[in-house]
């Protein structure tokens, strides 16, 4: 499984490094589906690889400034590691990125400006040359230290511009543009050029993306269009944001009447309306100019009455259009709130909404039988577990028969399956395949199937045959324990097996995973280092699948670490 799993990732950035030119997959309707990322709440390396096997493929990295927004604008050190730190697991996992920054020089955080928190930004100002210039500054920082990575697909220049939003009296694009150039000498286009500009002196060709001003909103589309071949147009949609920000689950109801900003009035927002009056504007924008656009946000605080529809419509508009997206956000707390995977509405209907609009999920990996076995009357097969919304489809065919003897297990829950005694037949050859698929029905939600394994039923080593081989399946107290920070794990393995070891915390979160290969058996020790983590019980668990097709072993312990 280890081997797997470097070949994997090696061959993910094999075909990545000879992948179309990041503007092109911008241009290919819809293909980034995904989610915003920060830093500002823990992140592991399974975060990722779940998003993976979930169908997402790019990650919105939303960072603060690299530099200061206040004079002397110094570096930020701790945003640059935690931006590095997501984009090291995007390049392990094979998540295509964009970079969008949230401040720097004279800009503030937009979320802290609109709660009162910061005073407003002056980086949009006319004539302010110094903090203008700065903020050019920090953008080729960051694509000095990314451009060279090609999972790296756009950088994106600010989050949600909000010049003058609280004074200007505008509920369309030309009025908004009226009052920042007329009344506030405000030119946004200006200054994005002259940022566009200074990153074209050392990246001529990375994507770009521009967002409008008042929060990017759809209907203040269309903001302004940048003199450049690799711009990409972006706005943010949470209309209604009665609707979609409400605290209480299931307090509001979608269709519902709701306060819009086109109509200054109440209307009744449903299918229609979002298609015709709140992405009108922009769909006329994309089609007028030809350029991608990017819903670079969108999604739920809690779950509501008619949500998953709420999100559906609005996914269906974007799947038209070619349009691509990325919620808000992933995995940003342990609890709900904007966590569309942890919403747990009956059905899980919100959650499964998402999952048809993502990707297909990968192809799992094949764990037993292995290749030419021998196998039971009654083997086994098991595969990689993805999610607990994946399913999967296992395919026996017997080798020497007709298409008639193929045979599908379709919509299996888990990533195992047994059969019963006498179903195969003794002596004979069989293949097997698998392939995992999203909730949704569609082909596009299903993966490719995996490669064909071959296995015979025959005579395999029995369980007495174990009970009497030298090792037996056993997983041993860790020592020491309680530790700090370093413990020892023995444990043995009665025949020849695919071996996990893994550390949860007491929320049940994947911590570690310290062992993920085939084993023959035999007795074997893993090294936990818990540096990283806090004093307190962890679990760690053994699982034994034997390549046999026989019964497998689990067994769960506990340990205490004290710093």
């Amino acid at each position: 499984m280890k081997t797997t799993l470097i070949l994997a990732i090696i061959a993910i950035f094999a075909v990545n490094s000879f992948a179309k030119p990041r503007y092109d997959k911008w241009q290919d309707p819809s293909y980034f589906r995904g989610y915003n990322i920060l830093y500002e709440s823990p992140k592991n390396l399974q975060d990722f690889i779940d998003f993976k096997n979930y169908g997402g493929n790019l990650f919105h990295i939303q960072p603060d400034g690299f530099l200061a927004c206040d004079a002397p604008y110094d570096i930020v050190q701790a945003n640059i590691d935690g931006c590095d730190m997501l984009v090291n697991f995007c390049r392990q996992v094979g998540i295509n990125y964009v970079i969008g920054m949230r401040s720097g020089p004279g800009a503030y955080d937009t979320f802290d400006e609109s709660q009162g928190t910061t005073g407003e930004s002056r980086v949009w100002n006319n004539g302010n040359t110094t903090e203008q210039t700065k903020y050019a500054e920090m953008l080729k920082m960051v694509t000095d230290r990314y451009g060279n990575d090609t999972l790296f697909v756009g950088l994106n220049l600010v989050i949600e511009p909000r010049p003058k939003v609280r004074v200007i009296p505008a509920n369309t694009s030309a009025s908004y543009k009226f009052f920042l150039e007329n009344i506030y000498n405000i030119h946004m286009d200006e200054v994005y050029s002259s940022w566009v500009s200074s990153i074209r002196e050392t990246e001529p060709e990375i994507p770009i993306i521009i967002e409008s001003f008042g929060y990017s909103t759809p209907e203040l589309f269309p903001g302004y269009t940048i003199n450049d071949p690799y711009i990409i147009y972006s706005a943010h949609n949470y209309q209604p944001v009665q609707f979609s920000k409400e605290a209480v689950p299931f307090n509001m109801s979608y269709p519902g009447v709701y306060w819009n900003i086109s109509t200054l009035s109440q209307v009744l927002y449903d299918a229609a309306f979002l298609r015709e009056t709140v992405f009108s504007k922009l769909r006329d924008f994309q089609l007028s100019t030809g350029a991608p656009v990017f819903i670079g946000e969108m999604g739920m605080y809690k779950p509501q009455n008619g949500g998953d529809q709420y999100l559906n419509d609005q996914l269906s508009i974007f799947k038209d259009y070619g349009w691509h997206f990325a919620f808000w956000d992933w995995r940003r707390s342990s609890g709900p709130d904007w966590n569309i995977e942890k919403f747990s509405d009956p059905g899980d209907m919100h959650w499964k909404t998402v999952l048809a609009k993502f990707h297909a999920p990968p192809v799992p990996v094949m764990i037993s039988p292995l290749n030419e076995a021998m196998v039971s009357s009654a083997p086994a097969f098991t595969w990689d577990t993805m999610t607990a919304f994946t399913s999967f489809d296992l395919e026996i065919s017997m080798v020497r028969g007709s298409r008639e003897d193929i045979f599908v297990i379709p919509d299996i829950s888990s990533s195992s399956y047994a059969f019963g005694e006498n179903i195969l037949l003794d002596g004979e050859t069989y293949s097997w395949r698998i392939r995992a698929k999203n909730p949704g029905g569609a082909a596009e939600n299903t993966s490719a199937w995996s490669e064909q394994r071959t296995f015979t039923v025959g005579t395999v080593t029995s369980d007495k045959e174990q009970e009497n081989s030298a090792y037996k399946y056993g997983l041993n107290q860790n020592y020491p324990n309680p530790f700090n920070p370093v413990t020892s794990i023995n444990y043995s393995i009665a025949a020849n097996s695919n071996v996990k070891l893994t550390v949860y915390d007491m929320l049940g979160r994947e911590v570690a995973s310290l062992v993920n290969t085939l084993q023959l058996n035999g007795s074997y020790s893993a090294v936990f280092n818990a540096s990283s983590l806090a004093s307190g019980v962890y679990i760690y668990r053994l699982d034994a699948i034997p390549v046999d097709g026989s019964a497998g072993y689990s067994e769960i312990k506990k340990m205490i670490l004290i710093k």
